[in-house]
């Protein structure tokens, strides 16, 4: 299950992030998983609810943005979703395809919640 090292990762940045601003718990951790990139969220988010205790993210959860595969067609220009795993562009029949999106694995946003940061006069 590389799902565990990537949960490890996960944290590591976002631990490391999280030391340059004042915050306080984090809540929720937005994610992007392309279909096609090997990720099972099930399995990530059981790794990273394992991992994480003892973290200071223990209470914070997954959310998941599942991104669709789709190809941009060299031909024709038009971008399509991909069925099936055929890369053939459904618009011209092309074949001179390129993966437009659907490979993704970021995370886009960190929901904290706020705290006073007292001003100094």
């Amino acid at each position: 299950m590389h799902e565990a090292g990537i949960a490890l990762h996960l944290i590591k940045c976002v631990i490391d992030r999280l030391e340059t601003v004042p915050h306080g718990p984090v809540r929720q951790i937005h994610v992007r998983i392309g279909a096609m990139s090997g990720v099972c969220a099930d399995a990530l988010d059981f790794a990273f609810g394992c991992l994480a205790r003892g973290t200071g993210l223990e209470d914070a959860r997954l959310v998941f943005d599942v991104v669709p595969l789709t190809v941009a067609c060299a031909a024709c220009g038009a971008t399509n979703p991909v069925e099936e795993y055929v890369f053939r562009c459904p618009a011209c029949g092309s074949e001179r395809t390129e993966i437009a999106s659907g490979r993704e694995l970021e995370v886009r946003t960190l929901e904290v919640e706020d705290v006073e940061v007292p001003c100094h006069a």
